[in-house]
């Protein structure tokens, strides 16, 4: 986006906008520069972004940080042709609908406190009796035709009373009430997963204590929203070994290893599971390392100290699903043949034939004169002998 660039209105003179409302519930979140942006897209209908930066005394890197803000926040939807920019401005929501959305309500919390916020929310209640009419008692509907029920305006959004609600009745809890409502939902958002969704994942995550982790839910969706390779890319010994880990239990996918080779499996191996499981490592990704060290390491059972390694490589490389695992045992794999290789070139060279004494520049000849006679006459000898046998 540059100075320069032209731009298109849109939708002017077709949004609703209650300049208190704005003032008391947006502000806080948006800031000034964003609030000024949105009052004065409500004013032009083409032009250049010039324009704004002129009108507003803003750079155009702030212009753009403003802008994003209303973005994030569904005000402006923003569209780059190329050749030029289209805006389009919405409705902020109103009063009573900004309050009683969880998400916006927290947000505002976050910015100015929850007493103001909850002094904001009060209301007065009315007095005497209700006469306000029924709707069926002032229009005639016509029933000929199945009605078909409106949806929801927010029925794309992340349903944070759902998600609070089975997480309560499952005994989970947030550290940070405020600050952990607004992960969720920036998380919902990022990852497109609906509350229910988002739930399984964060009590898969979630601390021995029933708290919520978020930074485990946050490096678990970050690793499986990685596109995995294909099933056919890996040999079919291990792309079946990936299927089959997906569908059990570490308990009963060691129990049935362990009944092949008719063994058992020992309370220690149990609590080694337990451990994995309390450091968050995946089912699916307990059952490859079972299977790389029972079956492929043709190890008798679990050794704390090597799956340990094993498990701390995983995790710090950020494998949590089958298919990384059977990737890094792979890996691994290869990486040891390529070091017996160079050990075997490096052993082979050093396999020479020794050099003689003498050519060692240090070296000392001790012969006696007695030896040195003795060579002489041998040498001698040797050569009358030569001598006679030419003639």
């Amino acid at each position: 986006m540059r100075a320069g660039d032209s731009f298109t209105m849109l939708n002017r003179g077709k949004t609703s906008f209650d300049a208190e409302t704005f003032r008391l519930l947006y502000l806080p979140i948006i800031g000034t520069d964003a609030f000024a942006l949105y009052q004065m897209m409500l004013s032009f209908s083409t032009g250049r972004i010039s324009h704004f930066l002129e009108y507003l005394n803003l750079g155009l890197n702030p212009f753009i940080e403003a802008l994003d803000r209303l973005s994030a926040l569904s005000l402006v939807r923003v569209y780059d042709d190329h050749s030029s920019l289209y805006f389009e401005v919405k409705s902020p929501l109103n009063f009573e609908n900004f309050l009683a959305d969880d998400f916006y309500r927290q947000l505002l919390i976050s910015r100015i406190g929850e007493n103001r916020v909850t002094a904001l929310a009060k209301t007065m209640e009315p007095k005497g009796k209700e006469i306000s009419k029924k709707f069926h008692e002032v229009y005639k509907v016509n029933f000929d035709r199945e009605a078909t029920p409106n949806q929801s305006l927010k029925e794309n959004q992340f349903d944070m009373g759902a998600f609070k609600s089975l997480m309560e009745r499952q005994g989970y809890r947030l550290s940070n009430e405020n600050q952990d409502s607004l992960t969720l939902y920036s998380l919902a958002e990022k990852f497109e997963l609906n509350w229910y969704e988002l739930f399984k994942q964060a009590e898969r995550t979630a601390n021995a204590d029933k708290s919520l982790n978020m930074n485990h839910l946050i490096r678990s969706l970050s690793a499986t929203s990685q596109p995995q390779p294909a099933l056919s890319e890996f040999p079919k010994v291990f792309a079946d070994l990936i299927v089959v880990s997906k569908a059990h239990e570490p308990d009963e996918f060691i129990r049935q290893i362990k009944a092949q080779a008719g063994g058992f499996v020992s309370s220690d191996e149990h609590k080694i599971l337990a451990n994995l499981t309390r450091q968050k490592l995946p089912a699916e990704v307990q059952n490859i390392l079972i299977h790389y060290v029972l079956v492929q390491q043709k190890n008798a059972s679990l050794s704390p100290n090597f799956v340990n390694a094993l498990a701390n490589d995983w995790m710090r490389n950020k494998v949590f699903t089958a298919e990384a695992a059977v990737k890094r045992i792979l890996e691994r794999e290869e990486q040891a043949t390529a070091k017996a290789k160079t050990e075997v070139t490096k052993h082979s060279t050093k396999i020479k034939k020794e050099a003689p004494k003498w050519s060692n520049p240090d070296y000392e000849n001790k012969t006696s004169q007695e030896e040195l006679a003795k060579l002489e006459k041998i040498r001698l000898d040797s050569l009358k002998k030569l001598e006679g046998e030419q003639n």
